[in-house]
């Protein structure tokens, strides 16, 4: 116990590792943002979803100093930083915090390190270390379209964890161009992604699967008025 003890000063005290904590003063929180504090000081509210973090992307200065406050919105989900001490679980309903201070420029990858669905090995982030940054927090690739009730409502229902709106791969198909096409389906069947289509893979996504892609999206209820708002959306992404 004494040779125990005396490793958790040295890592305090020469390591500069500290134990992070449940914060109870701050509440939950469902969006990410970048909080400049002023001489070097930021505030980072990251939040873990399936399957991404919010920021994807955060850019700052050599030598910032960063509060970092992690929450989840869905399952529980892990934060480690690459070269940095900061290994944290994102826990539904609570706030886990950490503070890291990033001397070196570069890139810092931010990924998840517990297990938290079919999407786990696509959940990754990253920290960019560089000079002239002061404090930017970059949207994710899907953020490329204009900005709509029906991509509020897309990101809203977790749709952007598994599809795209870029052309870009992932645990599902992109969702650009996908309205008007033909579209080859894991039965062998092909489908026109006509109004109707897009509505029964919105309700029933089991029954639409499309080649090449496993069935892990589960069923979820929505509204007449949500499925023709996504479908509407969907659309415009031409």
């Amino acid at each position: 116990m004494a040779a125990f003890l005396a490793a958790l000063v040295y890592a305090a005290t020469r390591m500069n590792i500290t134990v992070p904590t449940c914060v109870t003063d701050v509440a939950p929180f469902k969006e990410g943002r970048v909080v400049d504090k002023g001489n070097g000081r930021y505030e980072v509210h990251m939040v873990a979803k399936m399957w991404a973090f919010d920021p994807p992307e955060v850019r700052l200065p050599p030598g910032a100093e960063v509060d970092l406050y992690l929450s989840a919105l869905d399952v529980t989900h892990g934060l480690y930083i690459e070269r940095t001490n900061v290994n944290l679980m994102a826990v539904p309903g609570t706030v886990n915090a950490a503070r890291v201070r990033f001397d070196q420029e570069g890139e810092y990858s931010v990924i998840c390190h517990e297990y938290c669905g079919a999407g786990h090995h696509f959940m990754a982030g990253k920290f960019v270390i560089a000079r002239g940054e002061t404090g930017v927090q970059r949207a994710a690739p899907e953020a490329v379209a204009a900005a709509s009730p029906g991509r509020e409502l897309f990101e809203q229902k977790g749709c952007n964890a598994c599809h795209s709106l870029d052309g870009s791969s992932g645990l599902g198909p992109t969702m650009k161009g996908v309205s008007g096409r033909t579209v080859e389906l894991q039965d062998g069947g092909t489908r026109v992604a006509d109004d109707a289509y897009l509505e029964e893979a919105i309700r029933k996504p089991s029954a639409t699967v499309v080649k090449g892609f496993d069935p892990v999206m589960p069923a979820e209820e929505h509204t007449t008025e949500e499925v023709r708002t996504l479908v509407t959306f969907l659309k415009t992404l031409r």
